[in-house]
């Protein structure tokens, strides 16, 4: 057998749901089989127990269970981390046995297309390689999988079975229960739940192909009202729904936008919905389902498959099919398909239109052609760099990968400014070499007609008149397109190479 089908096989074994739970220590990436994944919930009271591992911090109550949690930072010799509001314990089954692993965020739940084992480096964010399975790569980028098995074989866990005996007073945690000396298997259903405005809803899992940030957004002529538009993901176009306007929920901030984005896959149709933030992701019995309120409608009843209630708040669990009207599901589901055809028949003949991500450096419009943007990011740490050149402000690590960092502020002549909330990074290549690009803010996805692009005037008023190839003129005004080829000189190109990080871009 070849060492890339060996390594195939290996991936498959480890992920065989093909999807994963990502989670980050120190912003870097880690991935869990979601098999193996029980629940997810925000960081609760914990109970220590006197004698107990030290990167074990007690025991939880779940449910009349008892769970022992450790911490994912001391179980892996990481420096401890006070727990924050992004912190969450992710229910594990190891052994048959309930774990918790408390994380410093959960990040999305992903479905894996390639299932190469990439070996891992000697450490990891910090972590050795001995609690590493291997790499796998999830589009661009690159997740480090745990091994739960070396977890359990740590000598120091031996102690975990004192854990679950220090509170007699509660059952161990069980898949099932006995009944006339016969195991009787309960049937638990894995359901996310998210916030919508101020309240909580709950999808089936099983109904879940990924959940991720939310990326640009391309607005859809006379498409309903609840539909924000359509986002593109690994080269298909998917529509994108507001279900806070679906399911008449108040929104204390109505100007909010949605942070994150639920991909829903039903047989050949796929969607996603945009919701406020990821909650938890729990399993629950059918018992633990509670009939919808007897004061909804038949028709408004149609729409909930019951409600759970949890010990801070009250999660309605939605049927996502009952929801969308009617009428509008043949449009909604054409338009993704529709407009994956129409660009194949554009691609056959010749295409005119040219995507753009349209960003701003104070009042006025850039672009980047859409193929040119790796992933836009909110601007978090950037480390500086001693001796570097004048035109890097430092380095970004963007999960496990370092690239260099440039503000365009700067680089076009303008006066700096502190980052706000609306600052962006546009991650995109240049000169082969991954660069964080910080700009003002980021608008949209805005598709232009090619033949229509205008040279560049003399003197733009940004000075940055040497870096602009094209003009486009559109209704809400001018854009200046970008050459990244000339954005550095080749000198600044060759000290660029040099802050290069683990994966190289493709020139």
């Amino acid at each position: 057998m070849a060492t890339t089908e060996l390594q195939a096989k290996q991936a498959s074994e480890l992920v065989p749901s093909g999807q994963l739970v990502t989670f980050t220590l120190d912003g870097v990436e880690f991935g869990l089989d979601i098999n193996r994944v029980q629940e997810i919930t925000p960081r609760t009271d914990i109970t220590p127990v006197p004698g107990a591992p030290s990167f074990v911090l007690g025991v939880v109550n779940l449910r009349g269970s008892i769970i022992p949690v450790m911490d994912s930072r001391l179980r892996f010799h990481l420096p401890p981390q006070a727990p924050t509001a992004k912190t969450r314990i992710i229910i594990m089954n190891l052994a048959g046995q309930g774990t918790g692993l408390q994380v410093d965020a959960v990040s999305e739940v992903v479905r894996l297309e390639d299932f190469t084992l990439r070996e891992t480096p000697p450490l990891v964010a910090g972590v050795r390689s001995d609690y590493l399975a291997g790499m796998v790569t999830v589009g661009t980028r690159l997740i480090t999988l745990i091994n739960l098995d070396k977890i359990l074989d740590s000598s120091e866990f031996s102690q975990r079975q004192l854990l679950l005996e220090s509170n007699t007073a509660a059952p161990a945690f069980a898949a099932g229960s006995y009944e006339n000396g016969e195991e009787q298997v309960i049937e638990e259903l894995p359901y996310v739940t998210f916030a919508l405005g101020q309240e909580s809803f709950g999808i089936n899992l099983q109904q879940v192909e990924e959940i991720l940030e939310l990326p640009p957004v391309t607005k859809v002529p006379d498409a309903p009202s609840y539909v924000l538009g359509v986002i593109c993901l690994r080269d298909q176009v998917l529509p994108l729904l507001d279900f806070i306007q679906l399911l008449r929920v108040e929104d204390a901030d109505q100007i909010r936008q949605r942070e994150m984005v639920i991909l829903l896959n039903f047989g050949e149709a796929k969607l996603g919905i945009a919701v406020d933030s990821i909650q938890e992701i729990i399993r629950l019995r059918a018992e633990d389902i509670l009939p919808p309120p007897q004061t909804l409608s038949e028709n408004e009843a149609s729409k909930f498959e019951g409600v759970v209630v949890r010990p801070d708040r009250m999660v309605s669990i939605i049927k996502v099919l009952n929801i969308i009207r009617g009428d509008d599901q043949q449009k909604i589901a054409a338009m993704g398909t529709s407009l994956l055809s129409h660009q194949a028949d554009e691609t056959l003949a010749v295409s005119h239109d040219l995507p753009l991500v349209v960003f701003r450096l104070g009042a006025e419009a850039f672009g980047l052609r859409l193929h040119e943007v790796r992933e836009i990011i909110m601007v978090g740490m950037i480390t500086p760099v001693p001796r570097a050149p004048s035109f890097i402000d430092g380095v970004l690590n963007l999960r496990g990968e370092v690239m260099p960092v440039l503000d365009l502020r700067d680089r076009f002549g303008l006066e700096r400014k502190v980052a706000s909330n609306l600052s962006r990074i546009i991650i995109t290549p240049i000169g082969g070499v991954f660069t964080g690009l910080v700009v003002d803010s980021v608008d949209e996805v805005k598709t232009v007609d090619q033949r229509k692009l205008e040279d560049p005037p003399r003197v733009a008023s940004a000075g940055a008149n040497t870096y602009i190839q094209k003009v486009a003129r559109t209704d809400a005004g001018v854009i200046f397109i970008l050459d990244l080829q000339h954005l550095l000189t080749d000198v600044e190109g060759h000290q660029l190479e040099s802050f290069q990080g683990k994966k190289r871009a493709e020139s």
